[in-house]
């Protein structure tokens, strides 16, 4: 079967691991440090502002959290949005009001979002769907103009850019995942941007059990006067949300690789994009803008035949889906869809991801496109 998505780990990972077992400190530590300081550089970015986590999950309801969510606050979501993101804000208190998207792109426009503006919103959440940037001009103003935070949804977006700036590190928080469907995996794992420095450094208690954040001598800020090192305090209630060096080994040599990784992607997207023109009623993905860096996550298609072509290729040894199921349309969260969003509909009805990832084979590439040129010759 060829997979939507796969890993790509080897020896490198190994040895650095192999190494943390050798230093007898398999908790955060120093890799973790350094995975986090080399991602913020891989990105040109303040490495003061990111911080490790257990997954991208645990980044977006710490998000609800960090801004203080809570009842009577309105929180804009486009219905192509990953769950955890209305399983966050329901948790919180708030209330979901959800937008629509473009129905090629899949992404948030800035007028799907005003539509959506209450006195009450707080906050919109954007996903830049299969690593390609939404367009964070016109969605800033727009939040700049209401006093409305910004979180970014990257999780998709490893390395996508927006003119210059990374994606993730344009609104007020951003999070990216590193689970193993992702391009850079640490089989579990997550990162977050912090804008505000008070909030990242409430972030990293909230992570860590509530414990105060380090100081420079490298013992407790609450023990350095105590009678002894053992007795401690709290700043904030807390989880145990931390990254360990195992994890953070993996990522370290994942980040190696992710320029080589993404460039195979890209070629992958570009042949798709050779060999599937003009085959049938099917519609492209857009390719990024001239300015614009895309991590090329998603390859998708739109057809009117979707379904079929789906069990064709199945049937083939060609696993495909379609990525993310509309979050209005889940019974959970459907008491927050009060209108009706087309667009979403649209690609709800017509979008497949096809594979596209690293491990991919020139040969896997073919059957995948020779596959799809058939089910259309026998349409």
């Amino acid at each position: 079967m060829i997979n939507l998505f796969q890993p790509n780990l080897g020896n490198d990972e190994i040895a650095l691991i192999k190494d943390v077992f050798a230093s007898n400190w398999l908790g955060k530590g120093n890799s973790v440090k350094d995975f986090e300081n080399k991602f913020a550089e891989s990105l040109s970015s303040n490495t003061k502002k990111f911080l490790s986590t257990t997954s991208c999950t645990e980044a977006i309801f710490l998000s609800a959290k960090l801004f203080n969510f809570s009842k009577g606050d309105e929180i804009i979501v486009p219905t192509i949005s990953f769950p955890s993101v209305g399983s966050a804000i329901i948790e919180s208190g708030a209330k979901i009001v959800f937008c629509d998207v473009d129905k090629h792109s899949l992404n948030v426009r800035a007028k799907d979002i005003q539509k959506s503006i209450s006195s009450k919103t707080k906050a919109v959440y954007i996903t830049h769907y299969g690593g390609i940037p939404c367009e964070m001009d016109e969605i800033s103003e727009l939040c700049n103009q209401n006093n409305i935070l910004m979180i970014e949804d990257s999780a998709c977006a490893v390395r996508s850019f927006y003119k210059g700036q990374a994606c993730g590190t344009i609104g007020d928080m951003g999070m990216w995942s590193f689970d193993a469907m992702k391009t850079l995996s640490t089989a579990d794992g997550g990162m977050m941007y912090i804008k505000d420095t008070d909030k990242r450094i409430e972030a990293e208690e909230s992570l860590y059990l509530g414990l105060p954040v380090k100081s420079k001598s490298g013992l407790d800020s609450s023990s350095e006067n105590a009678a002894n090192w053992w007795e401690f305090e709290m700043n904030r209630t807390g989880r145990r949300a931390i990254m360990n060096n195992v994890t953070a080994a993996m990522g370290l040599s994942q980040l190696n690789k992710l320029s080589a990784f993404i460039d195979k992607r890209k070629n992958i997207f570009e042949q798709y994009t050779k060999e599937l023109k003009n085959i049938g009623d099917i519609r492209l993905p857009p390719t990024p803008e001239f300015e614009h860096t895309s991590s090329y996550y998603f390859f998708w298609i739109q057809t009117e035949h979707r379904d079929q072509l789906a069990k064709f290729l199945l049937d083939k040894g060609v696993y495909t889906t379609f990525r993310y199921w509309p979050l209005d349309k889940i019974k959970l969260f459907s008491e927050y869809a009060i209108e009706d969003y087309p667009n979403s509909d649209y690609a709800a009805s017509h979008t497949l991801n096809i594979p596209l990832h690293q491990s991919l084979s020139d040969e896997d590439v073919d059957l995948v496109t020779n596959g799809i040129k058939e089910f259309y010759v026998q349409l």
